[in-house]
């Protein structure tokens, strides 16, 4: 992927505010071990969590995971090759890769990066970006989940001392030395033979579930 000035310079200054959030948020996590308990398995692993909550769930990332195990989906495109800056600045490979695209060039490329994963690479994937609709996900995770038999570990994150984008995600910039709250639930895996919707349905459950146990712990917890 081709990265222009001005796409470098975006990603530039995203990975600085990300950077400057990762080092003085006040994390608050709920289920760390369940973490801990997918990669125990021989399973690859993959992290999920809505799109909006991206800035939020990388300073928790970045303080209590080991980044270097993950590749992080972008987009094929102009995005991508800002977040991909980002990603690099931040020490973590990206994959370019559309969710949407069926020719055979992109199943070229999903094959390729289950490949990576079958080698002991976990994936951090928004199923619903990057263009929304919200909280609705695309199959591409969902058909990566079944390939692989990963172990899917849901997250969900909050903030009230942050800026929330008007676009279709409501996205969430935390500011500095804002209190976040995460929460991780149980790992789950897609059966080799779950259909595809109901397998997307059962990922929207989880990350639905997740987002609300994040906010309840920000909201109520100690």
């Amino acid at each position: 992927m081709e990265i222009t000035r001005l796409e470098a310079l975006q990603g530039w200054g995203l990975a600085k505010y990300a950077t400057m959030v990762t080092h003085t948020a006040r994390l608050q996590v709920d289920g760390l071990e369940r973490l801990e308990e997918a990669w125990a398995t021989d399973r690859p692993v993959i992290l999920t969590a809505w799109h909006g909550m991206t800035m939020m769930v990388a300073a928790f990332v970045r303080n209590y995971a080991d980044i270097t195990r993950y590749v992080v989906i972008v987009p094929n495109d102009p995005r991508g090759a800002t977040l991909a800056t980002w990603s690099r600045d931040m020490g973590v490979d990206s994959f370019p890769v559309s969710m949407d695209d069926q020719s055979m060039g992109g199943a070229r490329r999903m094959m390729q990066l289950i490949r990576i994963m079958r080698q002991g690479k976990g994936l951090y994937i928004n199923p619903d970006g990057p263009a929304g609709p919200t909280h609705v996900p695309k199959p591409g995770l969902a058909f990566v989940a079944r390939k692989t038999g990963a172990s899917i570990v849901p997250i969900g994150a909050y903030a009230a001392a942050c800026y929330r984008l008007s676009r279709w995600d409501r996205y969430t910039v935390p500011l500095p030395w804002a209190r976040i709250a995460v929460a991780l639930r149980e790992p789950f895996t897609i059966g080799a033979d779950t259909e595809i919707d109901a397998a997307s349905d059962l990922i929207r459950e989880r990350l639905n579930d997740a987002e609300r146990a994040a906010e309840a712990l920000y909201r109520h917890g100690n």
